[in-house]
């Protein structure tokens, strides 16, 4: 695997939600896109990576970074086969980034501010999990998870109302978690923020941690619902290949 150079040129993807997101960050120049293609990340990731390339050639890529979910099933898996491929064959490191904590970064909030990423994992569940804006940048409050909407709770176990109003809600989840709390005071709800894989790796270079690059061949995707998705077929009494795709998401 070669060295990171001081200046890596980063090629960035994201499949986690409906959302198609590639970027390119060479020194101060991002080319970042988001298209809508609901299930049909596969047919058009490979044509957006060479459109963000432009006029670089793909060999000038020092380090793909990958959101590995939790997310869609299906659109995970499709990142993260991108990224073992391409990093396998340039030879390059790997990246992987939580898809909340990318969520999380896309929007700019004040040191303190503390976030609940929440993200709709379907069958009425949401995937979530913590975090706090530092000045030295995102910090992880709880692992990522799932669980209905009423079941979330604060960074140490504590009921949501019981929280003091000085955090916001995030993602397409927020909503889902807002209806199912009573008389839950938030700073914000920002239900549009979605994951931009480019805000992380402009925080990886920031602070470069070789610790946490991985040869292509160790990505892997990161789910967080199978679990859960067994659980309910238990739970609910139901069996059957239709509840167990439903089960593994989208």
């Amino acid at each position: 695997m070669k060295h990171l150079p001081e200046s890596p040129t980063i090629l960035a993807l994201d499949t986690s939600t409906n959302l198609c997101s590639v970027a390119v960050i060479s020194g101060e120049n991002v080319i970042e896109m988001q298209r809508d293609l609901p299930r049909a990340h596969n047919q058009h990731i490979l044509a957006m990576v060479d459109e963000a390339l432009g006029d670089r050639s793909l060999n000038s890529v020092d380090l793909i970074a990958c959101g590995v979910g939790p997310g869609s099933f299906t659109g995970i898996r499709v990142a993260v086969g991108v990224a073992q491929g391409l990093g396998w064959s340039l030879d390059i490191p790997v990246l992987p980034v939580c898809s909340l904590a990318s969520q999380a970064q896309s929007v700019p909030l004040p040191v303190g501010t503390r976030i609940l990423s929440a993200m709709d994992a379907q069958i009425g569940q949401i995937y979530w999990a913590w975090f706090e804006a530092s000045k030295a940048g995102l910090v992880e409050l709880s692992a990522p998870s799932v669980a209905l909407p009423a079941e979330v709770t604060g960074p140490n176990g504590e009921p949501l109302s019981q929280m003091a109003p000085d955090f916001v809600i995030l993602g397409d989840g927020s909503g889902l978690v807002s209806d199912a709390h009573d008389a839950l005071t938030i700073k914000d709800i920002l239900a549009e923020a979605r994951p931009r894989p480019s805000n992380t790796a402009l925080a990886f270079l920031d602070q470069i941690d070789q610790s946490r690059l991985l040869q292509a061949s160790q990505l892997e995707p990161r789910y967080v619902q199978k679990e859960i998705g067994w659980k309910k077929l238990s739970e609910q009494g139901k069996a059957g290949k239709g509840t167990v795709e439903q089960g593994r998401g989208l």
